[in-house]
């Protein structure tokens, strides 16, 4: 795990392939039944959030460069505790995202044919299989992998970007319809299109954890980062722009497999075709991204003693945490199996959000300087804007999961304690300073005791 393998360009796609996945591939008719095409608004407004949050993970990477991102961050920052917390509601997070992606993969295969249970749950079998395979055999294959994945998805992004502006190009008078009225419904719900939406930018973070393995962390991490949004960003929109431009908002709104839909108008048959494939290419990298990280994250509070040891259990010929892989690949295939997609999403936005706000005051703790703490409170305002605009029940359901965490700290934190205090205590600088310590104490009673013989001697012989 401490071997350093992965170069800027290993770590923008790990970005891009973390963040585009799912979420362009359904989300992009999220917003259509609430704003129409003013939701491309919601597209710009969620990505200029994600880019500055983003942005403060890059500030605490260049100070911390220990793996566990921002578990790491915080524990730096205020403390073990406040660490453990934010470990475990960006695990949370991110393993309720994991759990999105096969159901993606499963809505987008319904394309070829109907879904029925047994279908869906070999797929889903199939799908977790295949990510567990990629990262059993090492992070550098498993970034190889993420590699070619993140360049594959994004082709099919780009045809249909490419064509649609050549298509609104050809057709403005169309285009216009289709984006007129630019409101229709009003912008009452901007705020609760941005918070799903927002998803779609969420994976930034994962960078930042597997950082021990990554070459010169200070600075390839911030220009991963800063690249990766800026791509991402630019085929979110344009994306979006394409969609709405050559669909109806609401013949938009209805569609599960909204790109697709969009192909199938401006290419036929044979786009649409391209679309889906691309579509489940798509959801497996970011599948792929989001495990290199998430397992990683609970190897880190694992081998610091907050989860169980076995979630650091290593390989012994491919040093990958292969037991944290099969239960989060575990984890990953019941929850896919009976839990709704929009119910992970929206949990996950809200546990990802607690994170990020302690990673913003983790950032304003560690840099002292006036660009980090603006960029710090803003990134904490947005946090506090995203979670007004949740809804009630999964604002308590990811307090009440939240909150689990505190008696799991407090049942492995006696353990951790000792751990640490042994570490401490036999470190090499310790044990040569208490050696010292002995050596001085001796050598002063070996002086005393000379000084008192010769005194003794000295009155005999008086």
């Amino acid at each position: 795990m401490g071997i350093k393998q992965l170069t800027t360009f290993d770590v923008t796609n790990l970005v891009v392939g973390a963040i585009v996945g799912a979420d362009i591939y359904i989300a992009a008719s999220f917003g259509s039944g609430l704003l129409g095409p003013a939701s491309i608004l919601a597209w710009i407004i969620a990505g200029i959030f994600a880019t500055m949050i983003a942005l403060t993970f890059a500030r605490c990477s260049g100070v911390v460069k220990q793996i566990g991102g921002p578990y790491a961050y915080a524990k730096k920052a205020f403390g073990h505790f406040y660490g453990f917390i934010t470990g475990w509601s960006l695990w949370l997070a991110e393993l309720a995202a994991l759990c999105v992606f096969p159901l993606a993969f499963v809505t987008y295969f319904s394309f070829f044919t109907p879904i029925d249970f047994v279908l869906k749950a070999i797929l889903i079998l199939a799908f977790v299989s295949f990510m567990f395979i990629t990262n059993y055999f090492g992070i550098k294959k498993a970034a190889r992998t993420n590699d070619i994945i993140t360049i594959i998805k994004l082709a099919p992004l780009f045809l249909l970007i490419t064509v649609g502006l050549i298509w609104i190009y050809s057709n403005p008078s169309t285009a216009l319809n289709n984006l007129t009225p630019f409101a229709p419904f009003g912008f009452a719900g901007m705020g609760s299109v941005i918070v799903l939406v927002f998803w779609a930018y969420a994976g930034f973070e994962l960078a930042t954890i597997p950082s021990s393995e990554i070459k010169d962390s200070k600075k390839t991490v911030p220009k991963a980062i800063i690249l990766g949004m800026v791509i991402v960003s630019a085929f979110y929109i344009l994306t979006n722009i394409v969609i709405l431009s050559s669909v109806n908002y609401v013949d938009l709104a209805h569609q599960q497999t909204p790109l697709a839909y969009s192909a199938l108008i401006l290419m036929g048959g044979i786009g649409a075709l391209v679309m889906v494939i691309g579509a489940m290419i798509s959801v497996s990298g970011s599948n792929e991204s989001g495990l290199i990280g998430s397992v990683r994250l609970s190897y880190a509070m694992a081998a610091d003693g907050y989860f169980p040891k076995y979630f650091a259990e290593l390989h012994n010929k491919y040093s990958t945490p292969y037991i944290s892989l099969a239960i989060h690949t575990g984890i990953a295939f019941f929850a896919a199996m009976f839990l709704p997609i929009y119910t992970l999403i929206v949990f996950s936005v809200f546990c990802l959000v607690f994170a990020y706000a302690m990673v913003a005051i983790s950032a304003i703790k560690l840099r002292k300087d006036l660009f980090t703490k603006v960029l710090g409170i803003s990134s904490i305002l947005i946090c506090i804007y995203l979670v007004s605009q949740s809804t009630l029940v999964s604002i308590l359901a990811g307090i009440i999961l939240i909150a689990i965490g505190i008696p799991i700290y407090m049942f492995f934190t006696p353990k951790s304690e000792i751990k640490l205090a042994k570490k401490e205590f036999f470190k090499r600088e310790n044990v040569l300073k208490r050696r010292l310590e002995r050596e001085e104490v001796f050598l002063a009673r070996f002086v005393k005791h000379i000084k008192q013989h010769t005194r003794k001697n000295k009155k005999l012989s008086d």
